[in-house]
């Protein structure tokens, strides 16, 4: 099975914080500020768990800063990083 790229699990991870996770309008994109669309802790810990189960990717809490958790985009990227990385 291929390693999906990082535009995939951008995406990956927009569609969970759209479709399952956030409340959000059609103005939502991967670029979007997450926690001025309402991601809070208990959001973040269901945010990891279907990342993992729909990647297989596990990221430590440790990394779970401000900056990876910023945008769709930016926390895409790093599960990438973590991905590749194992």
């Amino acid at each position: 099975m291929a390693t999906p790229t990082r535009e995939d699990l951008v995406q990956r991870v927009f569609r969970i914080l759209r479709d399952e996770i956030l409340t959000v309008d059609a103005g939502f994109t991967p670029r979007s500020n997450l926690v001025k669309a309402g991601l809070d802790s208990l959001a973040v810990t269901q945010l990891m768990l279907s990342i993992e189960e729909q990647t297989g990717v596990w990221v430590d809490e440790s990394l779970l800063t401000p900056e990876h958790l910023a945008t769709a985009e930016s926390l895409g990227a790093l599960v990438h990083a973590q991905l590749t990385a194992s």
